[in-house]
């Protein structure tokens, strides 16, 4: 790159941002008050986003890396940073592993770590990073290929227009077109499983329904269901509206697994069926489970479904450095399971920042190469945890048999592991205790 080396002592360097998801404008966010750097992002979608895209349920994000981020940005950003982390539980972040029937198998709570994490509204977490943003991002407009030289890049859009630039980051998701021309031979391995996402209401009766700690995973032969929440700082619960519910509300998040091929409904390819086939769809799935796990599927509200079928991009390895890189899914697309994609995109888009605003004595290239190198690294490492997280549900839950045995182990692996005293016991004690004093009372009267 000795050219655009050049040329940067002259002049700010251009970096043009393909993709408005977390990971693009946290990088947008990091630069564009610098003056060594003329940033852009340019984003197929509308500044309102997809209403059937993930940009509106949530995230998981280490401590750290939330604080790293709120301490590069300006204040007005951090202030609405701030409003996107949901209330947690008194005793942290708290999950389980469960079966159909609400049985207890695995706690994850043995570690601060896991306790302390952050659950992030993607809508708000994308309200904050848009703030005054209109000087450098541009949406509706789609990216189609580009040209690279020592001089630099040149992208294509759709609309016939193309722009110079001396880095293309490709941050457009995991069916990155940047990466496709990049790394021609990368491909994507397709788990054959497809998770619909719904929405419920999170009002004091919704939050009560939430089987165990914060929420937590239900393994079934063949078939899971997660539960989680984002509990809104400014306005704890929302109204109890199966129709509708706000991007800035308080929601329930019930997301149900199985094999693309073992639809109940095999009218229509899940693509093709309505909102409301899906919701039958997964409430045909829960029919035979505990009541609960059932009554969590019919509160839920049609028309904030999300279809996910579910793959995870195969190992890259560092390709040679040039002007164009990569970061988040556009290079290490993981299953959902350990909620981290967002989050590693967001660390990629840091390491980035500061790859970039590093001093000119190393040259551009190989601050690059190195940043490639270390956030591959990085980010298929979170890729294979989760990777991991599927097969115990999937793989390892394949026929009752093996489903059963998994449960075993779980269970052993529970006991192993010391949970801290002061917590509750698990589900459903909480609701028997209310159960029992209901039927004692019941006694008297008669």
């Amino acid at each position: 790159m000795p050219a655009i080396e050049e040329k940067q002592s002259r002049r700010p360097l251009r970096v043009v941002i393909i993709g408005a998801g977390p990971g693009g404008l946290v990088l947008a966010q990091l630069l564009h008050k610098d003056k060594r750097f003329a940033v852009t992002v340019y984003e197929r979608g509308t500044p309102e986003g997809d209403g059937h895209s993930l940009a509106g349920f949530r995230i998981l994000m280490p401590p750290a890396t939330f604080d790293c981020l709120r301490g590069q940005v300006d204040r007005e950003v951090q202030d609405l940073l701030d409003r996107a982390v949901g209330l947690s539980q008194p005793q942290g972040n708290r999950t389980c592993l469960m079966d159909q029937y609400c049985r207890v198998k695995y706690r994850s709570d043995t570690t601060e770590q896991a306790r302390s994490m952050h659950s992030i509204s993607r809508w708000k977490l994308r309200k904050a990073l848009l703030h005054n943003s209109s000087e450098f991002v541009h949406f509706n407009r789609q990216f189609e290929r580009y040209e690279a030289d020592e001089n630099g890049v040149r992208a294509h859009f759709a609309d016939g227009e193309s722009i110079e630039c001396d880095v293309l980051v490709g941050a457009d998701g995991a069916g990155s077109r940047i990466r496709k021309q990049l790394i021609p031979n990368s491909t994507r391995h397709d788990t054959g499983v497809t998770i619909i996402y719904f929405k419920a209401p999170f009002t004091p009766e919704t939050e009560a329904m939430i089987p165990w700690g914060s929420g937590g995973m239900v393994l079934s032969p063949r078939k899971s269901m997660v539960i989680s929440y984002f509990k809104n700082p400014e306005k704890p619960y929302g109204p109890y509206h199966l129709e509708n519910i706000d991007p800035d509300d308080s929601f329930l998040m019930v997301g149900m697994g199985c094999y693309s091929d073992e639809f109940h409904n095999q009218s229509k390819s899940p693509d093709d069926m309505t909102p409301e086939e899906l919701k039958d769809e997964c409430l045909a799935r829960a029919q035979q489970w505990h009541p609960l796990l059932l009554s969590l599927v019919a509160i839920t509200v049609p028309n904030s479904v999300f279809v996910a079928r579910i793959k995870t991009q195969d190992l890259i390895d560092p390709w040679e450095t040039g002007s164009v890189t990569l970061l988040g899914d556009a290079a290490h697309s993981m299953t959902p399971y350990l909620g981290k994609g967002a989050s590693s995109a967001i660390a990629d888009a840091m390491s980035l920042a500061e790859t970039l605003k590093l001093g000119s004595e190393i040259p551009l290239g190989e601050r690059l190469a190195e940043y490639e190198k270390s956030m591959l690294k990085r980010g298929f490492a979170d890729a294979r945890s989760s990777m991991l997280v599927h097969h115990l549900v999937f793989t390892a839950g394949n026929t009752p048999w093996r489903a059963r045995l998994r449960n075993m182990a779980l269970c052993a692996l529970d006991m192993y592991f010391t949970h801290p005293a002061t917590l509750p016991e698990p589900f459903p004690v909480r609701y028997s205790k209310e159960f029992k004093q209901a039927k004692q009372k019941n006694k008297k009267n008669v």
